[in-house]
């Protein structure tokens, strides 16, 4: 399973739509968008403000994330 299938599961658990979470994390929703589609790797900074927005950790959605 892709890190955009893991964002959209727990997005979707969360009842939100992409919009509400890209706002959450402050994030532009396109770049939001990219990310769950797979076409762009999130950054360190994106992955960490997506998993706070939907309160759990970063390893939890994302392969791979820097420590």
């Amino acid at each position: 399973m892709s890190d955009g299938e893991r964002l959209l599961i727990a997005r979707r658990r969360r009842g939100w739509a992409a919009w509400k979470l890209s706002a959450t994390a402050e994030m532009d929703p396109t770049t939001y968008s990219h990310i769950e589609r797979g076409e762009r790797d999130a950054t360190i900074d994106q992955q960490r403000r997506l998993a706070r927005a939907l309160g759990v950790e970063p390893e939890t959605i994302f392969k791979q994330v820097p420590r």
